[in-house]
């Protein structure tokens, strides 16, 4: 199955960077770090691409992030570096509001089917945290959308950092890498096929 590597970026304050990475059914969260700078981040996500090998990587493009994403594309990263924007259109307008909601909607089903995700009361917290409504207006009239990071810290609760990690390693569909040692060779047609028998 494609491993897929997802990093949320925080840089000073009270959220926290996340590093995770999902295969399959499986997640694992890699690293959690509060107060490191844009170029610390960048070491840890590079340190995690050389160890893992996923087969994509997905950072947060907004805000902080687009910081991490240069430096990784300035380090040569980028042949499998994708940029997340929370807020860019849905692929399916009619049912999600934005981008951001859907992944949490693909990773609800994920979650659904059956998947295992770390004993971590904090990832639990994220998951259950953000509320969600459906939109009403012109704009995807009757779409979900996702409760909005600043309502949650208004009434409390953190930034679910732990879960958009986990929400956007479902921001990309690639196919695995090929196996090494496994080489399929052609089928060959002999002209002298015909003498056969």
């Amino acid at each position: 199955m494609p491993k897929i590597m997802a990093v949320d970026v925080a840089r000073f304050g009270d959220d926290r960077s996340i590093i995770g990475v999902r295969q399959g059914r499986h997640y694992r969260i890699l690293g959690k770090y509060c107060g490191l700078d844009l170029v610390q981040l960048a070491e840890r996500v590079s340190s995690f691409i050389d160890a893992e090998e996923p087969d994509a990587t997905v950072v947060d493009g907004d805000g902080y992030g687009a910081g991490v994403i240069d430096i990784l594309r300035h380090r040569n990263y980028g042949s499998t570096l994708h940029e997340f924007h929370g807020g860019a259109n849905a692929s399916d307008c009619a049912m999600y509001f934005n981008k951001r909601t859907e992944v949490w909607g693909w990773m609800r089903d994920w979650l659904k089917a059956g998947a295992q995700i770390p004993d971590d009361s904090e990832l639990e917290v994220d998951l259950t945290a953000p509320g969600y409504e459906t939109t009403r207006g012109k704009r995807f009239h009757g779409s979900i959308q996702l409760e909005h990071k600043e309502d949650l810290k208004s009434r409390g609760e953190a930034s679910p950092d732990d879960g958009d990690t986990l929400a956007m390693t479902f921001a990309v569909k690639v196919a695995p890498k090929p196996k090494q040692g496994i080489q399929r060779q052609p089928e060959i047609i002999s002209d002298l096929a015909w003498m056969a028998g």
